[in-house]
């Protein structure tokens, strides 16, 4: 049998399922009673497997976070990791016999995997590598003098050795991109990481040469990279960030004439191009939207998850200007070559336009801007 912690509805669960084979899977889900009349996440998700649930976490959970927002300063995540501290010390107490699998994500994980060292233990590092996530925010904050709050987006010390203490314990540890896998092999044999395998994003994205949008991977939160999207924005004639709503922000950048924030569920316009700016290691679904639609990806290495795109180092606006302007140039050469093509398909006279003054010049105009 193969046990499965999942403390919160995750987008990893899914896809982690197929690949263990649903019918041998046992899911511990707090949330799982409640969550089938939820509309925000997919019921086929825990379809033909075992669920163990806990009556009324997924209230407690609810009521605590909503004191957390209020309270702000990092406290949601300090009940994330409270609570999956509590759930894996309830789990190691009662494992059930003959496991072969343990499957749990980052710091719901330690207590479990000491309890069951014949079992096969996989850890889903689904949440940064916290020592060098405070490295990256102090980096931010001493950038950012404004933005010196992100400074409190921090973990205790024992927090930050009980995570280091589970990739010890896990047989496999699945991290969800370039720069995790850097930091977690630093400690680890490279055989012993994986890659977290996400389902397809719900969001779609449009690509357009001639859109005036670029679209913030992430929210409008400050470790995400906002100001620095605002400064890239800036310099390039006739852009304007979107970006979604989201906690962790001063209200001079939200105000921003170059900026138009957006809530999750709006309809997006056209983009010429996703920016991932972010400070810290994060995994946003815009950046695999980005992919997925064929739309250019600029990001820093923390933020680029396992996509492919035009890399630019933390806080540089300058570099993530050039490269937007980059990105303007070709999309525009790319659009008149298609128009020109298009003119050519149409005309009458067919194959005598390619060598008419006209295509020369546009040619030559595309190959030099």
């Amino acid at each position: 049998m193969k046990l499965v912690i999942a403390p919160e509805p995750a987008a990893w669960l899914g896809p982690l399922l197929d690949t263990l084979g649903r019918r041998d899977c046992l899911v511990v889900a707090p949330w799982a009673l409640p969550a089938r009349f939820s509309s925000t996440f997919p019921r086929h998700v825990l379809r033909e497997v075992r669920q163990v649930s806990v009556p009324g976490f997924a209230l407690a959970r609810g009521a605590l976070r909503r004191v957390a927002a209020r309270v702000g300063g990092g406290a949601d995540l300090r009940l994330t990791l409270e609570l999956r501290r509590a759930l894996d010390g309830l789990v190691s107490r009662v494992l059930p016999r003959g496991l072969t699998h343990i499957v749990a994500p980052s710091l719901a994980a330690l207590r479990t995997f000491a309890a069951a060292p014949e079992a096969e233990c996989v850890l889903v590092q689904d949440l940064p590598v916290l020592r060098q996530l405070h490295r990256d925010l102090d980096d931010a904050a001493e950038a950012l003098p404004e933005a010196r709050f992100l400074q409190n987006y921090r973990a205790p010390l024992d927090v930050v050795v009980r995570q280091e203490q589970e990739h010890v314990l896990a047989r496999r540890v699945l991290v969800g991109g370039h720069y995790a896998r850097r930091l977690v092999t630093r400690r680890l044999p490279s055989e012993r990481v994986g890659a977290l395998v996400l389902p397809p994003p719900a969001r779609r994205l449009e690509f357009a040469a001639d859109s005036r949008f670029v679209l913030l991977a992430g929210t409008t939160a400050s470790r995400h990279g906002l100001e620095v999207a605002l400064a890239a924005v800036e310099q390039v004639r006739g852009l304007t960030l979107l970006a979604r709503r989201g906690p962790g922000s001063f209200e001079r950048s939200l105000t921003h004439s170059r900026l138009r924030v957006v809530d999750a569920a709006d309809q997006l316009p056209p983009v010429r191009a996703v920016v991932a700016p972010a400070w810290a290691e994060c995994c946003a679904v815009e950046t695999a939207a980005a992919v997925q639609r064929g739309v250019p990806l600029i990001a820093t290495d923390r933020a680029r998850g396992w996509c492919e795109a035009t890399l630019v180092a933390p806080g540089d606006a300058r570099a993530l200007a050039r490269a937007l302007e980059a990105t303007v140039r070709t999309a525009d050469a790319h659009e008149r070559t298609s128009r020109l093509e298009r003119a050519e398909a149409s005309s009458p006279q067919g194959v005598g336009l390619h060598t008419s003054p006209a295509r020369t010049e546009l040619v030559s105009s595309c190959l030099v801007s």
